[in-house]
């Protein structure tokens, strides 16, 4: 009787201890607290045994969100705990990628130093950095080689995203390192075209220069 007792209630405790509720409302805590800024609890979660590439309900990883967020601490802590700096989301997203494309320039650099890539397959964190003006991110990035001439599945490079978007800057920043404004896409569009389709007349100005 005490040892079909004690067997009853270490079944119990192992149901508990594997179940994958438990383990989701782990992991729902370590998103949670990236969420509000807690380092220190989501170093505690890391503690507890939940994964530092742990995934939201969106598909992203935890390194991912904080590397959006611009929490530069999390993302170190992170990195520390095993994240995997270039592990790519269901979209192709990279925390690197996220990162330029909201010009948190302290994370890109923190995360090229531990081996993030700039020159990644398909879309890049130049054309990230790009869409949204970040000339400093754009500039760091072809510092660190990303190639300016990269395109995207369809062909579209970070001089086309930058004219669509009337970002000058970062235009300005490609176009020195060597950004080719007679490059084409897959439908045979240029930059310059871009620009043209969008009226934006800073940038048509300075292509037509180049054409």
């Amino acid at each position: 009787m005490i040892q079909m007792s004690l067997r009853k209630a270490l079944i119990a405790v192992c149901v508990v201890a594997c179940s994958p509720v438990v383990f989701a409302q782990s992991s729902s805590d370590l998103f949670k607290f990236i969420d509000i800024d807690r380092p220190a609890e989501v170093r505690g979660q890391l503690l507890k045994g939940v994964k530092a590439d742990s995934v939201d309900e969106r598909g992203d990883h935890a390194l991912v969100v904080a590397a959006r967020a611009g929490n530069l601490p999390i993302v170190q802590i992170l990195v520390d705990a095993g994240a995997k700096v270039n592990l790519r989301t269901k979209f192709g997203d990279s925390a690197l990628m996220v990162a330029a494309l909201n010009g948190h320039e302290k994370i890109v650099r923190y995360l090229r130093g531990k081996g993030g890539d700039v020159n990644n397959t398909g879309w890049s964190a130049l054309h990230y950095a790009s869409i949204n003006g970040h000339a400093d991110v754009v500039r760091y990035l072809l510092d660190q080689g990303a190639n300016p001439a990269a395109g995207s599945p369809n062909g579209t490079t970070a001089l086309m995203m930058a004219a669509r978007e009337n970002k000058t800057e970062a235009l300005k920043v490609l176009l020195e390192y060597g950004a080719d404004p007679a490059q084409k896409n897959e439908k045979g569009e240029t930059a310059y075209d871009w620009a043209v389709r969008e009226e934006h007349k800073p940038i048509i100005e300075i292509l037509k220069k180049l054409k």
